[in-house]
């Protein structure tokens, strides 16, 4: 079971079960904070319980949230674009010639790519073919990852 999920981490629960008023501003500087570049660590369950926001602060937390993770899509999309480049250009130049390093691109490349396909974030791995066709300098490039993307929704 992962740590998120092992913790009680709902704050309209903890403040019904003790009485306690934890201050909803210290939750919308963090959250603040991380958007604009902290690295802070939140559990998914802390950010799960502003899923419904009832006020106008947890309203404010939502946002934050839903900000820092469309950042983060954006992030992994492009990370993801990279790689599959990369992919592109090693099963290239492995079709010319066998490589050492176009044999260890390509290794790496791959497992870049699952390593982004498995992070927790729904609205991720969107790559349109025309985003492709936008960000491909080279014909043969573009031929190789439409079979690597035809490949991968199989």
């Amino acid at each position: 079971m992962c740590y998120s999920a092992q913790i009680e981490a709902d704050y309209r629960k903890y403040v019904k079960m003790f009485g306690a008023d934890i201050d909803i501003i210290a939750f919308t500087e963090l959250f603040f904070e991380r958007v604009h570049g902290s690295k802070a660590k939140v559990p998914k369950g802390v950010e799960d319980a502003f899923a419904h926001p009832a006020t106008d602060g947890e309203r404010k937390v939502k946002a934050l949230i839903d900000e820092f993770n469309a950042q983060q899509v954006t992030l992994l999309e492009q990370d993801l674009f990279k790689q599959r480049e990369r992919l592109a250009r090693a099963e290239r130049a492995l079709q010319t010639r066998v490589t050492k390093a176009a044999s260890e691109s390509r290794r790496i490349a791959t497992d870049k790519v699952e390593q982004t396909k498995r992070r927790p974030f729904p609205n991720m791995c969107k790559i349109s073919q025309e985003d492709i066709r936008m960000n491909v300098e080279r014909q043969d490039d573009l031929e190789v990852l439409e079979v690597k993307i035809e490949l991968q929704q199989d």
